[in-house]
């Protein structure tokens, strides 16, 4: 067995030990801990943001074609991304209890999302792409009054309907260096959110890290209007010939 094959075997391993972390985040919602929680989430983020660099490198498909690496993927993004922090929701009293209805938005427009064919097209996604889990440590950490947070959670629930480009940082090549710094230090902030979610300094942290999701969400139109433009321009309108 060559070490290409060993490694795509590595790989899904290393994918699915997402569903152990989501356990636990599952088992620190039953103790209402949040820092576990977040924490929990937080490690199963890096594991996403690295296994498909891992794939791409073992060649997954060729060297471990008996699994669906991205299946596996789906599965545990989607329990960690939009189940568990639609839980924490109702858990963490951040919806009140004759509001629980509401994180059935985040449920039910994801599920569209994760199963549309193209939901990752023209190296990005289409689509909010369903970042419950990080709107949800900001809305904990935030506290936003209950108004605020239903606009916001049905809101990015219709924007999920909506196909806009947004930036997939690891393939969207345009502006990427710039995208992926501002992200890694975006991330060493929301670590220390995750970790100190209730610290007297939080909200400072968090809304200083606001800049981020603003610059990901200028850029994502940005490059949205280019993708369009660019179609365009390959396929032309044809008027009737009289």
């Amino acid at each position: 067995m060559n070490y290409k094959k060993i490694g795509a075997i590595f790989t899904h391993i290393y994918t699915g030990s997402g569903i152990f972390l989501a356990f636990w985040a599952a088992l620190a919602l039953l103790e209402k801990n949040a820092p576990t929680f977040f924490i929990a989430l937080a490690i199963a983020v890096l594991i996403d943001a690295s296994d498909g660099w891992l794939a791409r490198y073992f060649n997954v498909t060729k060297n471990a074609p008996s699994i669906d690496g991205a299946m596996m993927d789906n599965i545990i993004d989607y329990i960690t991304y939009v189940f568990l922090p639609a839980i924490a929701l109702v858990v963490f009293d951040i919806l009140p209890s004759n509001l629980t209805w509401v994180a059935l938005f985040p449920l039910g427009a994801s599920i569209y999302g994760f199963s549309q064919i193209h939901a990752k097209a023209d190296a990005s996604f289409v689509g909010f792409p369903s970042y419950w889990n990080i709107l949800v440590l900001y809305l904990y950490v935030l506290q936003f009054s209950t108004m605020w947070v239903v606009f916001i959670l049905i809101f990015l629930s219709v924007m999920v309907f909506i196909p806009i480009r947004y930036l997939y940082p690891t393939r969207t090549r345009w502006l990427q260096g710039t995208t992926l710094t501002l992200a890694i230090i975006w991330g060493v902030g929301i670590i220390v959110l995750c970790v100190y979610p209730d610290a007297a300094w939080a909200k400072r942290i968090a809304y200083l890290s606001l800049l981020y999701p603003l610059y990901y969400a200028i850029i994502s139109f940005m490059h949205h209007q280019q993708i369009t433009k660019n179609k365009k321009e390959l396929n032309p309108v044809k008027l009737p010939v009289e």
